[in-house]
């Protein structure tokens, strides 16, 4: 019996410490912490063309008077139209002579369309600061193609009905819109002109993505101005030779500090 005592006893002591620790006296827990990381890379793909009214759709191998930029990629020109002013024959005018760029025909995965003169470019740079600049300049002027150093001197290109349209969200899209423009030649009226701003992206969070500005707008024919919204005017003053004429059109697009 002592010994069941002496065991009843010590299995009373022992119980006894158990219950007089202090409450939260746990090991102390062990820890290690781990990274997580996420890496965004600057898209450098070429941008295909799209229909400026209908950026979800792209342009079907475009070809002329569409001209694609074979560089262009995050920050870029993406794609320019040729301007087609027609045809008209050699005589005395009275007054200067205007003339409107032909519409653009276009294929989308839907069949054949038409839209007015545009210009898209593309702004996806791995950077804080997306204000920027797209200009236009008349960098050489109408020259006669066989006889060499004949312009039609002073002669001037006026853009209007401008719209711009991106699948990327609206609230994205540059905080401005775009005003009807004129390129002209230097002061002797056959030099390289100056550049003329033709959308200035002021706000560093705005204008990210790929946009279309379109001159004239087919609007599936309802309301068409594709062809007013391009007009080449001619100073009367000019001897016009039996020829065809050529200038050179330069758009870019250039980072804002």
């Amino acid at each position: 019996m002592k010994t069941k005592t002496l065991c009843s006893v010590a299995l009373l002591a022992v119980v006894g410490a158990s219950l007089s620790l202090p409450v939260g006296a746990n090991a102390e827990a062990k820890s290690q912490a781990a990274k997580g990381t996420m890496t965004f890379t600057e898209d450098n793909d070429p941008k295909d063309v799209v229909d400026p009214e209908d950026p979800e759709k792209p342009i079907v191998d475009p070809k002329e008077p569409i001209i694609v930029n074979p560089d262009r990629g995050s920050f870029s020109i993406d794609a320019v139209t040729e301007l087609d002013f027609g045809t008209d024959k050699v005589k005395a005018f009275a007054t200067n002579p205007e003339y409107f760029a032909a519409a653009i025909p276009a294929k989308n995965a839907e069949g054949d369309i038409t839209r007015g003169n545009f210009v898209q470019f593309t702004d996806v740079r791995g950077t804080a600061n997306h204000k920027y600049t797209v200009s236009a300049q008349l960098t050489k002027q109408f020259e006669a193609g066989a006889n060499a150093g004949t312009f039609l001197k002073g002669a001037t290109i006026d853009y209007s009905n401008a719209a711009i349209t991106s699948k990327d969200p609206a609230a994205q899209w540059p905080a401005t819109t775009v005003a009807g423009f004129q390129l002209a030649a230097d002061a002797a009226g056959t030099g390289a002109g100056d550049s003329v701003p033709v959308l200035e992206n002021k706000d560093a969070s705005k204008g990210i993505g790929t946009y279309t500005i379109e001159f004239g707008q087919y609007g599936d024919g309802t309301a068409d101005t594709t062809a007013e919204s391009v007009k080449l005017t001619v100073p009367n003053t000019n001897i016009l030779l039996a020829d065809t004429y050529t200038a050179e059109i330069t758009w870019s697009i250039a980072e804002v500090l």
